[in-house]
């Protein structure tokens, strides 16, 4: 889309301001679309006239089937938009190509960043698309019968292109008409991407006068008569269970025991929905989060996948970014409805530099409690490394939560905030973040907490109390204070206070790589660390360190943990805590307490019998490119 004209849009959406931004936003691809889709109809010379002459002409079609009839409910009715509107797509007609028209994509680059967060709405590239479908076509195979249901469809993109494919595909069988009334199916929960879907539709192809099989509805929870498609695709919504009502956890639960429950995410019912609805010998094909390979409470959900698909492929993007805008570690996952024949299926791995690699996987080794995919020579050294080692870190040690103040802005302190507001100074605790930490050392900032947790009476803390009133309002509307659980100045989960003030080991709960510190200083730590304390009389402490922080032990973790991001790990607890370590005799270990970064490497490659060709092709790769 021309820059010129995004800036016009873009101003008059600002000059809009008695509506809501979404509203106005909408307003606005609602205008521009019906304005091109005339034009597509009747040609631009529609353009030539002024905006007084074109209004009073009716270039559409009378059919009450008409969608821009259908929403009118999107249009604000305001002359002057209309007319800006109309003269801005006039000036830049040679900027339009009306059969690749995507409202979709107008409708992305008009939302700001914030809002397509807000609204949870994350478009598939369209090299993914591509690639999704080609397989599906390729392997399923269609013809004038099948079916096929998006039932995420928001910006339609996934229905456009399959819509072209099979235009492509059949074209000696099959029109424009029978494409859309029996062949393509779409499913969402907001009307506007409805708008959008069939919109786009219309562009890509060449009729007005059909009816279309795009539904507003709630794909989970409402009740439908769709099923026995060939092909489900799509790109479900990634909401997790902070974002989702405890009335609509419940229903979800009671539909979907089978996938979900507890922390689990809201897109592993989609898979259980879309079992229920397909052909015998259909497929599905989702782009989703990858968390659910590892994720705690994603247990039911590969169980369920496991024993009631045969998975075709995973293309595992490993945390490189896909969507704009997204956070989400994506994956695309290909299944089909055959019966659990538990063949091997081709898994893809990228890694951070955008090199990937391939090989097959056999779907009988994936375990419940976790899915670690790994090439057969890196395979064999994680087992190796697993069977050898002989006590888990659980058996050794605590492993704890940093603190939540539950308003950071209001406890966390620096120097001139101390010297300006004279805070009572038993309160002050020195203050660190995930950021702090390595295994080398703990880069202090000097920020303080205010440890508000020991102030047993307001009148005694004048200082303190003051200065936290100017946040009063916002510390009492935390879920604890409403409760009763917390007074409004305390801390929102304030821990154990000897936690932080004995000698504890210290690491980020997200980290490029192991870094596990000995904190002997008394930071105080918030909830993005976590803390190792409580260790058995069995283990000298420094050899416990330095293997947390050994390449060797870097390579057996990163099997099992959680990849959130761009060669980004997670270090939550109840993988660590499961993850085994080599203890050695009591009577050796006092020997080789002292071992530093080097020797520790030599002595696992020698518990491990690990040669420096596994050092330098699979360590290497794990520890050092993602």
């Amino acid at each position: 889309m021309n820059k010129s004209l995004l800036k016009g849009m873009n101003s008059l959406i600002k000059d809009l301001g008695n509506y809501d931004y979404i509203s106005r936003v909408r307003y606005v691809i609602f205008l521009v679309s019906k304005v091109l889709y005339d034009c597509k109809a009747n040609g631009f010379r529609i353009l030539d006239e002024n905006f007084h002459s074109y209004k009073s002409t009716p270039y559409f079609l009378t059919d009450k089937e008409n969608i821009f009839n259908e929403y009118e409910y999107f249009n604000l009715g305001i002359y002057e938009a209309e007319e800006r509107i109309f003269n801005l797509i006039a000036s830049g007609r040679r900027n339009f190509d009306l059969n690749n028209f995507r409202p979709a994509r107008l409708y992305e680059a008009l939302l700001t960043s914030r809002e397509r967060k807000n609204l949870g709405q994350v478009y598939t590239p369209a090299d993914i698309i591509d690639q999704m479908l080609s397989q599906l076509f390729e392997i399923k195979g269609i013809d004038k019968n099948t079916k096929i249901l998006d039932p995420s469809c928001g910006g339609g993109y996934f229905l456009i292109e399959s819509f072209k494919k099979i235009k492509n595909d059949l074209k000696e069988e099959v029109n424009d008409k029978y494409i859309i009334e029996n062949m393509i199916y779409g499913i969402d929960i907001d009307d506007f991407s409805i708008f959008l879907t069939k919109a786009g539709i219309l562009f890509a192809g060449s009729c007005s006068d059909v009816h279309f099989n795009i539904f507003n509805l709630d794909y989970l929870t409402d009740s439908f008569k769709l099923n026995n498609f060939d092909i489900i695709v799509g790109n479900p919504p990634y909401v997790g269970h902070k974002n989702t009502s405890m009335e609509y956890k419940k229903a979800l639960y009671k539909k979907y025991p089978e996938v979900f429950y507890d922390k689990a995410d809201i897109s592993y019912c989609f898979f259980k929905r879309s079992m229920d609805i397909l052909e015998s010998d259909g497929m599905i094909s989702f782009i989703t989060s990858r968390y659910f390979m590892e994720a705690l409470y994603a247990d039911r959900m590969r169980a369920y996948l496991k024993n009631n698909f045969d998975i075709i492929s995973i293309v595992d993007f490993s945390g490189n970014k896909v969507f704009k805008d997204a956070m989400v570690s994506p994956t695309l996952i290909t299944l089909s409805n055959k019966g659990g024949n538990k063949n091997s299926f081709s898994y893809v791995k990228f890694y951070e530099d955008n090199t990937k690699e391939k090989f097959l996987y056999s779907q009988e080794k994936l375990k419940d409690a976790g899915w670690t995919i790994l090439k057969d020579e890196d395979e064999q050294l994680f087992n190796r490394i697993e069977s050898v080692s002989n006590t888990c870190i659980s058996e050794l040690c605590t492993i704890k939560q940093g603190i939540i103040t539950g308003l950071d802005k209001a406890f966390i302190v620096d120097e001139n905030a101390i010297e300006k507001y004279e805070f009572e100074s038993n309160l002050l605790r020195k203050w660190i973040k995930n950021s702090s930490i390595s295994k080398s050392g703990i880069k202090y900032n000097n920020l303080y907490l205010l440890y508000t947790n020991m102030i047993d009476c307001e009148q005694s803390y004048p200082h303190t109390i003051k200065y936290l009133s100017s946040f009063k309002q916002k510390l009492q509307n935390r879920r604890e204070c409403v409760k009763g659980y917390r007074k409004w100045y305390e801390l929102q989960w304030g821990r154990i206070r000897s936690d932080f003030e004995n000698p504890k080991v210290v690491f980020p709960f997200k980290s490029r790589g192991n870094n596990f510190y000995y904190d002997v200083n008394e930071y105080f730590c918030s909830a993005d660390v976590y803390l190792m304390n409580n260790f058995t009389e069995k283990i000298q402490l420094n050899y416990f360190l330095s293997y947390l922080n050994s390449d060797i032990f870097e390579f057996y973790f990163k099997c099992l943990a959680k990849k959130v991001g761009n060669n980004i790990y997670e270090y939550y607890p109840n993988k660590l805590s499961s993850a085994k370590i080599f203890l050695p005799q009591e009577n050796s270990l006092q020997n080789i307490s002292d071992l530093g970064k080097i020797s520790i490497e030599i002595f696992l490659k020698k518990v491990f019998n690990i040669s420096e060709e596994e050092v330098n092709n699979i360590i290497y790769k794990y520890v050092y490119k993602g």
